[in-house]
């Protein structure tokens, strides 16, 4: 283990707003150069030694869990992948005040590791169906940093919809009025049709289909085939790949005739 100075969590006390901040020392320059070499790596095995022998000379270096958690979890092993996840968290919030309410923005530079450790805990609950534990991690980090850089709003509507708390779903659409992601423009027909408030369903399902009438006629498929990205890791604004990955994800919440008949009405209406 190399001796680095211990990882710092600064207060800022703006006019109308706190926010917080992580130190790293300019002294892990050499071992961040390390990191972002391992991260390039596209073995598991390889990557994986590279990145463990970074935590083992620098313990506190939530990024370097971080990336074995999403290595974890795209070889399918959600438990290792929520522990890696797990250890970067706490090794972040320990060093938070219990009693913090301010922000922890992502355009400090320094907060990223720690939001990426939330995500990826977030995520690993998803994919272990923990649905109640994901929202709150969701929840949390957009209370942290209500921008959304990561775009977790769609990982908690996601989460909401699988616990059937359509208020909730609301409640994220609502901060986010402008959205052009799938999850919130159709996660607002989904929940307002569940809850029974027709129009504001039809409201919402004409705003989803002038944005994006690619995913209602993806969720109105029988038979669905992928769509590769032009852009190989990202997905086109709008388009049939951003489409399938929708469907892909929480298609299997749109399969009741009555809403798929619902939405069919609307693409006739409103569609292109």
């Amino acid at each position: 283990m190399l001796n680095y100075p211990k990882l710092k969590f600064k207060i800022h006390q703006y006019k109308d707003e706190t926010e917080g901040e992580f130190l790293w020392s300019k002294s892990r320059n050499k071992i961040f150069e390390r990191f972002y070499d391992a991260d390039e790596i596209t073995e598991p095995d390889t990557a994986i030694y590279e990145l463990q022998k970074i935590i083992k000379d620098d313990p506190e270096f939530i990024d370097a869990y971080n990336s074995i958690g999403w290595w974890e979890l795209d070889l399918f092993n959600y438990g290792n992948a929520y522990l890696y996840f797990m250890n970067a968290f706490r090794i972040g919030d320990k060093l938070v005040p219990k009693n913090y309410n301010g922000k922890i923005m992502w355009g400090i530079t320094g907060n990223r590791p720690f939001l990426r450790s939330m995500h990826g805990m977030g995520v690993a609950y998803l994919s272990m169906h923990e649905w109640e534990k994901s929202s709150k991690i969701f929840k949390k980090i957009l209370r942290y940093n209500p921008i959304d850089n990561q775009g977790v709003r769609a990982l908690a509507i996601q989460s909401y919809i699988a616990q059937g708390k359509f208020e909730d779903v609301l409640k994220v659409c609502k901060m986010y009025p402008d959205d052009i992601l799938p999850d919130t423009l159709y996660g607002a027909v989904y929940a307002n049709y569940r809850l029974e408030k027709i129009k504001n369903a039809e409201e919402a399902l004409k705003k989803a289909i002038q944005f994006s009438s690619y995913v209602a006629k993806e969720l109105l498929k029988t038979k669905h085939k992928q769509i590769e990205s032009e852009l190989p890791g990202s997905v086109s604004v709008g388009g049939e790949d951003e489409a399938y990955e929708y469907w892909e994800r929480v298609g299997h919440y749109w399969t009741d005739p009555k809403i798929k008949k619902f939405i069919e009405n609307g693409l006739n209406k409103w569609g292109k």
